[in-house]
């Protein structure tokens, strides 16, 4: 889950039928028939067999960070909020910003497509996202699925290409395959975590009755800390596989994430103009 220092106004720019994602910007219509290598990279491979080396996580680690990011949300409510104990910051402490919230996202596509959970951005007025050279970028919401707790961002007023993590096909994965998540948590920039896939296809049944719809959840026991929400599930190979989304508040070792499988599901309905408002509706709303 996101670490909100913020207190959250909604703003509902919605009028997309259930089912389908939200679009927020007008240049989700640019993404209509394009084909899926103008929105993503895919990876050569998923899962491989491999010695396991002590450097192995270190070296997918060291590839994978520099295509993640960290995502600043901002709204309009601040509050206070007190973080939770850190060595080296003495015995708790409390910060009030002007409604930020913080998550964590990863690059798709050189042109400058992210993606992160929709729940990090979902009552932003204005998002930005940092980069591992501590640069900051103003990002768009393309589209948003929040049933699916999926967001796509891009960069707007650059023309560099950015690195990017493969899309791995998270069918191919399966319990004991090992992972690392890399993600924002408590806002302290990248940090690197590793452990298995403990499970495949998971249904939290609070979540698909109150959604609606089904998410095949990978569960890892990979750390996954508040504001690590929305970064990526890396496999062996460097293929991302699951977008990080939630933690177990009640046991450790239990943190889950949503499968490329349905990432891909959300980029293709894009893809495919499925989201294409009725007559007399307009689903392109600009953020600004």
């Amino acid at each position: 889950m996101a670490v909100l220092l913020s207190g959250c106004v909604h703003i509902d720019l919605d009028t997309g039928a259930r089912g389908g994602p939200k679009m927020f910007h007008s240049s989700a219509s640019e993404l209509k028939g394009v084909s899926a290598e103008a929105l993503l990279v895919e990876a050569d491979q998923t899962v491989a067999d491999m010695v396991f080396r002590t450097n192995l996580i270190r070296e997918v680690a060291e590839r994978s960070r520099p295509a993640v990011v960290s995502v600043y949300a901002q709204t309009k409510t601040p509050y206070r909020i007190h973080l939770l104990p850190i060595p080296f910051l003495g015995p708790g402490f409390g910060v009030q910003l002007p409604g930020i919230g913080l998550g964590s996202g990863f690059f798709i596509h050189p042109s400058g497509y992210l993606l992160t959970n929709n729940h990090v951005i979902e009552r932003a007025e204005k998002v930005k996202v940092k980069t591992q050279d501590d640069v900051d970028h103003e990002v768009i919401i393309v589209a948003r699925d929040p049933e699916y707790d999926i967001a796509l961002l891009k960069v707007v007023g650059e023309e560099k290409k950015f690195p990017v993590l493969p899309m791995g096909n998270s069918d191919e994965v399966d319990s004991g395959n090992m992972v690392i998540a890399v993600g924002n948590p408590l806002g302290l920039g990248h940090t690197v975590t590793s452990g298995i896939i403990s499970h495949t296809g998971r249904h939290l049944s609070r979540i698909t009755e109150k959604e609606g719809r089904q998410i095949n959840f990978i569960q890892t026991d990979a750390a996954i800390n508040p504001g690590s929400s929305g970064g990526p599930l890396i496999t062996l190979t460097g293929a991302w596989v699951g977008m990080n989304t939630a933690t177990a508040t009640s046991g450790e070792g239990i943190g889950f994430a949503v499968p490329s499988s349905q990432v891909r599901e959300f980029l293709d309905m894009i893809r495919n103009g499925s989201w294409e408002p009725k007559s007399g509706e307009d689903r392109s709303q600009t953020v600004k």
